[in-house]
């Protein structure tokens, strides 16, 4: 099965592409969020046979779901219903941290597209990595 993993953010779109054989995600180019989102993502759905999102569910450290993680599921719940794509959620807690350090790491530059893009694909290889892992 393709998936598409999503770091939502405010201005900008996090993606990732992976599936449940190879179980490994790779990022894909950051998207602005503004009106043209579901056209950007129904395109990539075609292109690369989605058949399912996953997207970051921002939690405060204690685990509880606040302000941000009501607007994620929201916004993703619209998608879901727009694009006819099902929709399931990971725990993105730190997700955009841990990817500024991993960058910072291997010594790449930031930009926050890269950032971003990096923590949408360590949102996927966590679903896929909990869902999909070798026994």
């Amino acid at each position: 099965m393709r998936i598409l993993g999503i770091d939502l953010g405010k201005r900008r779109i996090g993606l990732a592409l992976g599936d449940t054989v190879s179980r490994i995600a790779i990022g894909l180019p950051t998207i602005i969020n503004d009106r043209t989102v579901p056209d950007n993502i129904q395109s990539i759905i075609r292109s690369e046979k989605i058949q399912r999102l996953v997207v970051g569910l921002p939690k405060t450290l204690s685990g509880k779901s606040g302000d941000q993680a009501a607007y994620t599921q929201k916004w993703a719940q619209r998608l879901s219903e727009l694009l006819g794509v099902e929709v399931v959620y990971e725990d993105e807690r730190l997700s955009s941290r841990l990817a500024r350090e991993g960058l910072v790491a291997i010594g790449q530059q930031l930009s926050k597209e890269d950032i971003d893009q990096a923590a949408a694909v360590l949102i996927l290889q966590s679903y896929l990595d909990r869902n999909y892992g070798v026994d």
